[in-house]
């Protein structure tokens, strides 16, 4: 006898969580049908007569695609008031949010004429922000216009680029540190604007994702879900890169200051494998390797009884007190940027948890 399996929409006012039980209930004599959440309808503005795709999985799960999920949802232009933003950076604040929200135009508009703060606000922004730039501008007015493409920048090879960058502001400070070279570490600074550039871009890209699925699977984001595991990642990254400027500060406070030997070994030995482990939990992120990832956390726990060991040291062998808080600074950053690395770890494996595999097979339950 033939049998038909439908999905039949019925909508229900609650949230939608990322895993949700539904009854199978039988309809008719042969059909047997499962409700849809109403969030979720809402989300993708899915109605009655529409057309939706199922696709099975290699796990035998169903993926329901509607037809919805193909059209980038419409960001909607905004205005902001200048004259409500007078505190300071604010105007640089608002309109970041409204870049990494997704916004293609943001107004700056002031009842009078906008100040000299607020101008300067303004171009500082367009230039720290991908793809943004100013397209109009009268006393009264100032129009940005950002031009990403979001589908020309894969997720994941933003987040590889920001860790190459991160990479090399970690390692230029303690050379010139080493070399005594200060205009080294000067160029950090130059290196940790184009961190932020990519980290906000990221952002946005995430934020998009959010709205709209179809962008998220053309950027490489395989599941929902995986959004906020990236946006944990990116901002690890942000906040290390963050740490490496810290420490290319203190290494140009230090140009004139005779450090000892013993000291400088050790801090600099330390630094290296602060590198090591933040390559190592990277690459297990991008390759979804779970003994990479777990053999880097355990290295980050070694880290961080040596910098507990360097500190000790440099209370008994530093007299000098503005060189002993700059060698403390550094010895702080390295180890933030070492904590941060074992968090990027916990994210990989979690991340790989999610599907059955060798090291972790899904069974069912047996019924009571």
């Amino acid at each position: 006898m033939y049998r038909s399996y439908i999905l039949v929409l019925r909508l229900y006012s609650f949230v939608c969580p990322l895993l949700e039980a539904r009854k199978v209930q039988r309809v008719g004599y042969s059909t047997l049908t499962v409700s849809l959440p109403r969030r979720w309808v809402e989300d993708v503005k899915l109605k009655a007569g529409d057309i939706v795709s199922i696709k099975r999985e290699d796990d035998g799960a169903l993926k329901l695609i509607p037809r919805t999920e193909h059209k980038r949802e419409e960001v909607k232009n905004c205005i902001v008031n200048a004259d409500l933003c007078n505190s300071p950076n604010l105007l640089t604040r608002v309109i970041t949010a409204n870049y990494i929200l997704g916004h293609d135009t943001i107004q700056i508009a002031a009842k009078d004429e906008l100040k000299k703060h607020h101008l300067e606000q303004i171009r500082g922004t367009t230039q720290r922000l991908t793809g943004l730039s100013i397209v109009e501008q009268t006393l009264r007015q100032v129009t940005l216009q950002s031009f990403v493409d979001p589908t020309r920048f894969p997720i994941y090879g933003l987040m590889r680029r920001l860790h190459i960058i991160l990479s090399s502001m970690l390692n230029m400070p303690i050379k010139a540190l080493v070399e005594r070279r200060p205009e080294l570490a000067s160029e950090v600074e130059h290196m940790e604007e184009e961190s932020d550039r990519i980290y906000w871009l990221i952002v946005r890209q995430l934020l998009l994702a959010v709205r709209d699925r179809s962008v998220g699977t053309k950027i490489g984001i395989e599941s929902p879900i995986h959004i906020l595991g990236n946006r944990v990642v990116a901002k690890s990254l942000e906040e290390m890169a963050d740490s490496a400027e810290n420490i290319a500060n203190e290494v140009i406070a230090l140009k004139d200051k005779e450090i000892d030997g013993t000291i400088l070994n050790d801090i600099v030995k330390f630094a290296h494998e602060v590198a090591r482990i933040s390559e190592q939990s990277m690459k297990a992120f991008l390759t979804s390797d779970i003994h990479l990832s777990n053999n880097a956390i355990e290295k980050v726990e070694n880290a961080e009884n040596e910098e507990r060991k360097l500190t000790q040291k440099m209370v008994t062998y530093i007299k000098d007190v503005a060189s002993a808080m700059s060698l403390r600074t550094i010895l702080l950053n390295l180890g933030q940027i070492n904590k941060y690395c074992r968090m990027i770890g916990e994210v990989t494996i979690n991340r790989i948890m999610e599907k059955p595999s060798e090291i972790c097979k899904y069974v069912p339950v047996p019924e009571a």
